[in-house]
């Protein structure tokens, strides 16, 4: 099968997939992300960086998909994309899946450089195919685009937009992401990504 037929059955699969979220995780949003990924990916290039262009794609493609805001099975993205493309005899199957498994605010929040696997450590700070689709998707969590998702993300999960006596914290941790405890409205949770994803910006 062509890389092109892949990509084809892929992209059928997704937006399947997606069709039953609500407006902030979409197939627009996935568009987006696939096209922001690969501009990012583009202009690495020409920085000079080795790039693998099909796994970029296919992974802001599949970066949303098995995503635990909406999927209660016991399967994470990664492994539901694995399975995927192995069907379909991709070679790199594996690489998109691990990249899929990486994406995510909540995902990130948990990694500690000082304690995980020193392997995955260098892995996941040295692939530029991980930077794009990251990147990428975290441009579309900011800005005008980021508020409107943030609020229909609220709506579709009956979150009050602003509560008076609740405070964002700077430094969330994954836990209390998880748990929802300092993310109770539309608000502190659109805070909290973009305090991250400005103080990413600053280290790098």
């Amino acid at each position: 099968m062509s890389y092109h037929d892949i990509l084809k059955a892929t992209r059928s699969m997704v937006t399947e997939y997606m069709s039953g979220l609500d407006p902030s995780h979409d197939m627009y949003h996935v568009d987006r992300v696939t096209r922001l990924a690969l501009d990012i990916a583009h202009d690495g290039k020409k920085q000079g960086f080795t790039i693998d262009f099909e796994l970029v794609e296919l992974a802001a493609l599949c970066h949303d998909v098995g995503d635990r805001k909406y999927y209660q099975g016991k399967e994470t993205g990664g492994q539901l994309i694995l399975q995927f493309l192995n069907q379909q005899q991709y070679k790199k199957a594996d690489l998109v899946a691990k990249i899929v498994d990486h994406v995510g605010f909540s995902k990130e929040l948990g990694w500690n450089d000082d304690l995980d696997d020193k392997e995955q450590v260098y892995w996941r700070n040295n692939c530029y195919e991980l930077f794009a689709v990251q990147d990428a998707d975290k441009l579309d969590a900011i800005g005008a685009f980021g508020i409107l998702r943030c609020a229909a993300f609220s709506g579709a999960k009956n979150r009050p937009l602003y509560v008076p006596d609740h405070k964002p914290i700077d430094n969330i941790s994954q836990q209390e992401y998880l748990n929802n405890t300092s993310t109770s409205s539309a608000i502190t949770h659109f805070h909290g990504k973009c305090y991250i994803c400005l103080l990413y910006k600053e280290e790098s």
